[in-house]
């Protein structure tokens, strides 16, 4: 037993594919979904998302937010941007997630708004899940 498993961004339909099980970040934990799940509809977090294509692949991409609705059998992922895990430099993740503490670092005792706190989180979060990303991805 399958659903249709979607990646869409404003630009682009990412992936349209048959799936088995899906595995992404919400905004409040990790998610999975498979055939048969109730519908809801959720705000996702910046994560990795892990889809079970019906023939056994296994495709895997990072999500910068958005919204996850499951719709009868039919899971759509929808968000601003979203990168194939199999053409993540690791590397340049692993420099992002460097440059990323190093701000945190040197943001020492110095008072932080509660917007610049979330964009230092959100930078080493999504160079995290672009490392895992790749790594799932076998890179």
């Amino acid at each position: 037993m399958s659903f249709t498993c979607a990646i869409v961004t404003p630009s682009d339909a990412v992936l349209n594919t048959a799936a088995s099980y899906a595995s992404f970040e919400a905004w409040d934990g990790q998610q999975g979904v498979a055939a048969g799940a109730s519908a809801f509809l959720t705000k996702l977090g910046t994560g990795v998302v892990t889809v079970q294509a019906d023939g056994g692949a296994t495709k895997v991409f990072v999500l910068d937010g958005g919204f996850a609705q499951m719709d009868g059998t039919r899971l759509t992922l929808l968000t601003e941007r979203a990168m194939e895990g199999s053409g993540i430099d690791v590397a340049a993740a692993e420099r992002e997630l460097s440059d990323a503490n190093a701000k945190v670092v040197s943001a020492g005792d110095r008072a932080m708004t509660l917007d610049e706190r979330a964009g230092l989180e959100r930078a080493q979060r999504l160079a995290r899940a672009k490392i895992a990303a790749a790594r799932l991805s076998g890179k």
